[in-house]
């Protein structure tokens, strides 16, 4: 899916940075961190085993990465447009200026490319939903690199926290300047945030990147685990359901039942955000002990709102007695049909995956949401929600192309 956005030539330094001072230490001066090699240290950001090259539609232009529109594309081995950039192989998009790669990911799990400090997790611009990356994540891995990962529909990291390789930071989306969902990956150099391409440069002549670009994929770069996709607006297959007519459901405050045919099993309950004034929570009967990937229905009609919180009850597999409470952040106005910024846009409903969690047998998990938003004049839904037992194997529909030649190789 094109990735169409504009992009500021200068990003804003990191202000947890300097205030830490300095995740990168005294490693290496600024002025010379971009010119250094760089071991290969990265890994798939999402679940199974098609390749990179399999899974992207949009590659990173080494003549001027910072969205110059200049008619010329420059690819990592050295191929260049300069005529139709927009359409350079069947199926795939040399965008120019683009600055980094774009996967076919829908509705799917986006892992951490290598462990690291998050330094963003949120809206990219919070006053205009529909720009830039929209809700996005960026991880200072502590060797002068620092990764992003745009057009989210929900972020399960907080600002600070420290992560390790290929843990879900979020769902893929396509919030802010997009035309369809799909996860735009970046990777630049600090403090700068020079944009650097992970495949390096494998051209015959100069690199016209004005950064050096090193390999950055790791031998082996398939994540070790898989859970269940649960993108597409159908439940999945043995998942353990609690409907908001189910008698499972709970909820606090003031609600307004709907009905429409979109609705999982036809209806759903909705409120208005604000203040702390409303919650709805399902609370399942788990059948065993076990890992369980949790997803949320995200409806088309009364959800409006850009920052859901979805707190998530579950347990610490070492300690029973210990509980654990995690809250994820979903986006709500950009699935269904909404306006973007390039037109109309309709994703459908869609399960949104809130995570994996250890919950122990019985009823004692939960998932609550709140209308505590910070947002006035928006609408908050609340459905389904399905917890599914995580037994490994991950197929997931992908409109990738492979461009041919040994890049089928890893990663």
């Amino acid at each position: 899916m094109l990735c169409l956005f504009t992009i500021l030539m200068n990003l804003p330094w990191l202000v947890g940075m300097q205030r830490n001072g300095g995740w990168m230490g005294e490693k290496a001066s600024a002025a010379s961190l971009q010119y250094q090699y760089r071991m290969p240290f990265m890994h798939r950001p999402y679940y199974g085993y098609r390749t990179i090259m399999q899974r992207t539609v949009s590659f990173v232009d080494h003549d001027k990465p910072w969205y110059a529109n200049d008619g010329v594309f420059v690819r990592f081995d050295g191929v260049s447009w300069r005529t139709s950039v927009y359409d350079c192989i069947a199926r795939l998009s040399c965008y120019d200026g683009h600055n980094g790669y774009d996967m076919d990911m829908r509705f799917e799990p986006v892992l951490s490319a290598a462990g690291g400090r998050v330094i963003r997790a949120g809206w990219y611009n919070a006053v205009n939903h529909n720009s830039s990356f929209g809700l996005w994540v960026a991880i200072d891995h502590g060797n002068g690199i620092v990764t992003s990962y745009g057009h989210l529909s929900s972020v399960l990291v907080s600002d600070g926290d420290e992560i390790g390789t290929q843990w879900q930071i979020g769902t893929s989306g396509t919030t802010g300047a997009s035309t369809g969902p799909h996860l735009h990956m970046s990777s630049y150099y600090l403090p700068n945030w020079q944009a650097t391409d992970p495949f390096g440069w494998r051209g015959r002549v100069h690199n016209p990147n004005i950064v050096r670009d090193n390999y950055l994929w790791v031998d082996a770069p398939a994540s070790r685990t898989a859970v269940p996709y649960l993108g597409g607006s159908h439940a999945h297959s043995g998942a353990i359901l609690v409907d908001d007519s189910s008698s499972g459901w709970s909820s606090t405050g003031n609600w307004h039942r709907s009905a429409f045919w979109t609705d999982f099993r036809g209806s759903l309950h909705w409120t208005s955000t604000g203040g702390a004034s409303a919650t709805a929570t399902w609370r399942p009967v788990i059948p065993a002990d076990g890992y369980y990937e949790v997803g949320v229905y995200v409806d088309d009609t009364h959800a409006t709102s850009s920052w859901v919180p979805y707190t998530i009850h579950s347990a610490n597999p070492e300690n029973p007695l210990l509980p654990v409470r995690h809250t994820v952040r979903v986006d709500e106005s950009h699935i269904g049909v909404f306006g973007g910024p390039f037109g109309s846009v309709s994703t459908g409903t869609q399960w949104v995956s809130l995570g994996t969690y250890y919950f122990h047998r019985g009823t004692t998990g939960s998932v609550v949401l709140s209308n505590f938003t910070g947002e006035f004049g928006t609408q908050v839904a609340a459905d389904g929600v399905e917890f599914v037992p995580v037994r490994g194997g991950y197929t997931t529909p992908s409109g990738g192309a492979y461009i041919g030649g040994n890049l089928d190789a890893q990663p």
